[in-house]
């Protein structure tokens, strides 16, 4: 019996390594991609639009650097539960001179990234907020998108919030859970707990039924 515990939880330790492994792998891909491309997209800006981009001049363009990427999920409900859902998608913030000034988005399909999308300024100054308010040196950034109050959470620490056993494709959201999440679409990043985030939804999705 002892043996048979120590098989399952060898087996669950290596999964959840070769899990984190893939993880830094997709970050690593989503990554050199935006490198890749950054200056691609930055050149099909109109001439006299930069700032609309978070940017003083095209000059700028020269100076720019490649920031950790956001994985983004999103939110839905499930059996009258909310789950975080993985959309493969990632948002990387590009910085000139130590300043956030917009974000790419990069897709991951069948293991290949490919930039899709350049933009969001004010979100991406308000993730840099988040990062000088919360440093944090894991690579766990998460985006969650919860489109059902319009708002934007972010968390270093994604793996805590969830609970293992699921729906397939779903990520049940663990509402013991005591790492915080963080709204990043207000005047400043606010720290709400997972407990909160689930009432304060599931009470909007009531009350517009």
């Amino acid at each position: 019996m002892v043996k048979m515990v120590l098989i399952s939880l060898f087996l669950l330790f290596f999964v959840s390594i070769k899990a984190s492994a893939q993880k830094i792998d997709e970050r690593l891909l989503v990554k050199e991609e935006a490198k890749l491309k950054a200056l691609y997209f930055l050149d099909l800006i109109p001439e006299g639009q930069e700032k609309e981009y978070g940017f003083k001049t095209r000059n700028d363009f020269s100076k720019i650097k490649v920031e950790e990427p956001y994985q983004v999920y999103h939110l839905t409900l499930e059996n009258n539960e909310l789950a975080f859902v993985p959309i493969y998608v990632w948002r990387v913030p590009i910085s000139v001179d130590n300043q956030y000034a917009t974000l790419l988005t990069v897709q991951i399909n069948e293991d290949k990234a490919e930039v899709v999308g350049l933009g969001g300024q004010v979100l991406a100054k308000k993730i840099q907020e988040f990062e000088l308010l919360y440093p944090n040196t894991t690579s766990q950034r998460v985006m969650i998108r919860n489109t059902y109050l319009k708002r934007d959470y972010v968390t270093t620490n994604f793996t805590s919030l969830c609970r293992p056993n699921g729906p397939v494709n779903l990520i049940s959201i663990d509402t013991d859970a005591v790492e915080p999440l963080y709204q990043v679409n207000e005047f400043v990043p606010i720290k709400t707990s997972v407990a909160d985030f689930q009432k304060t939804t599931m009470e909007f999705i009531h009350n517009i039924k």
